[in-house]
C-alpha cells in the first residue's frame, strides 16, 4: 500500500506484484466504492505481474480533489493518468467495474498509445442512472449501501456472499456517491466507444439491474473486434458472484501481453 503525494492532495493505491515485461493492471472501483473491492483480485494477479488499485479521489482513504459539483468521468479519467505518470508506467491494463469500466474506456480513448487492454466489468459506454436511485440515495440515512443491495446481485447469489461483500460496496460519504451516479449518468462514452482500437472485453451479468444485456452488447459492437462474456447466475457484482470464471476469463485475456 502505498500513499502519492500530488501537489497538496494525496492518493492511496494498492500496489503488489512485480514490475516485468507484462504491462501492469490496474483496476478501477465503480461508484460510491474503494479499491477494497479488488482485493482479491490484487493479490490473485499480483503473483505474475505488478498490479494496482487506486481509491480514486474522494474515496477510501484518498483525498477529495474536487468538489462534488465537478466531478465527471473524464476527472477520474484524468486521476488514473496522473497517477501512471507519477509512477512513470508507460503502458497499463485496465480492469474497471461499473463507473471504473467507464473510466477505462475513456482513458483508452484519451491515450491510446498508453493503454495496452481494457477490461470492462458490468459497464458499458452509456448507463443512464435511474431518477429514484438518486431520489432514495439524497434521503437516505444508511451510510452502508444496504439499500442498493437488491441491485446488486442476482436472485441465486448465496446470502452468505452477499453479507460478506455488502458492506465494502458503498463506503463513500453520501456527496461522493451522489457526485459519481451524477456523473455515470451524464456520461456518453457512445462515441469515443467507436474510436478505440485497444484490446477490449466486456465481462457482464446475466442477472444485472443496473446495466443491461442490451447496453453491454451495444458497446461491445461500438468497439473494433470487443470480446463480450455474459455470465449466468450474476447480477451487478459479477466478478464476486462468478469469481472463477471472471478470473479464467481475465486469464487467457492477459495471455498474449
Amino acid at each position: 500500500m502505498i500513499r502519492l503525494r500530488i501537489g497538496d492532495r494525496s492518493l492511496r493505491v494498492r500496489d503488489e506484484g512485480v514490475s516485468n515485461k507484462r504491462p501492469p493492471l490496474v483496476f478501477v472501483h465503480g461508484a460510491g466504492a474503494s479499491s477494497a473491492v479488488w482485493i482479491e483480485e490484487v493479490r490473485r494477479f499480483s503473483t505474475a505481474q505488478r498490479v494496482l488499485a487506486p481509491d480514486l479521489p474522494g474515496h477510501g482513504q484518498s483525498d477529495v480533489w474536487h468538489p462534488p459539483a465537478e466531478v465527471t468521468i473524464a476527472m477520474y479519467r484524468d486521476a488514473v493518468g496522473t497517477l501512471c505518470a507519477n509512477l512513470k508506467i508507460e503502458r497499463v491494463v485496465l480492469v474497471g467495474h461499473s463507473m471504473g469500466g467507464q473510466i477505462a474506456l475513456a482513458c483508452a480513448a484519451a491515450w491510446p498509445e498508453r493503454v495496452a487492454g481494457v477490461v470492462m466489468v458490468a459497464s458499458a459506454a452509456k448507463m443512464p442512472v435511474a431518477p429514484p436511485i438518486l431520489e432514495t440515495l439524497e434521503k437516505t440515512t444508511d451510510v452502508s449501501g444496504q439499500w442498493l443491495a437488491p441491485l446488486m446481485w442476482s436472485p441465486g447469489t448465496e446470502k452468505e456472499l452477499i453479507s460478506r461483500w455488502s458492506t465494502l460496496l458503498w463506503t463513500a460519504a453520501k456527496e461522493i456517491g451522489l457526485a459519481d451516479l451524477r456523473a455515470v449518468g451524464a456520461f456518453d462514452g457512445e462515441s469515443l466507444a467507436t474510436k478505440v482500437r485497444t484490446r477490449t472485453m466486456i465481462l457482464g451479468g446475466a442477472d444485472d439491474l443496473m446495466v443491461s444485456q442490451n447496453r453491454l452488447r451495444k458497446t461491445a459492437g461500438l468497439i473494433s473486434g470487443a470480446e463480450l462474456h455474459i455470465l449466468e447466475r450474476a447480477g451487478h457484482q459479477v466478478m464476486r458472484e462468478q469469481t472463477e470464471q471472471c478470473w479464467n476469463l481475465l486469464d487467457d485475456f492477459l495471455i498474449t501481453y
